[in-house]
């Protein structure tokens, strides 16, 4: 939808690079809090919400030759 309106596909590129720095933020959120704080649940949520940012980046990342057209050759030998 982001790409019909805005024609360019350069904005829809945008969580390509958002999305490490996201992981990082996650990251960084894990090694502040202790093993053996009373916050365990939020440890938890942090490695979820890590683990569905991560998912979420792969899906966006196989989306990439569909929104760049990208042909695929084949390697047929034959």
């Amino acid at each position: 939808m982001a790409l019909r309106q805005l024609q360019n596909v350069v904005w829809v590129m945008v969580p390509y690079i958002y999305l490490p720095y996201r992981f990082w933020q996650l990251y960084e959120g894990l090694t502040l809090l202790d093993s053996t704080s009373e916050l365990q649940w939020v440890r938890y949520l942090l490695i979820f919400e890590l683990v569905m940012w991560i998912v979420n980046y792969a899906i966006d990342v196989s989306q990439l030759p569909r929104l760049f057209r990208w042909e695929v050759q084949s390697n047929d030998l034959s």
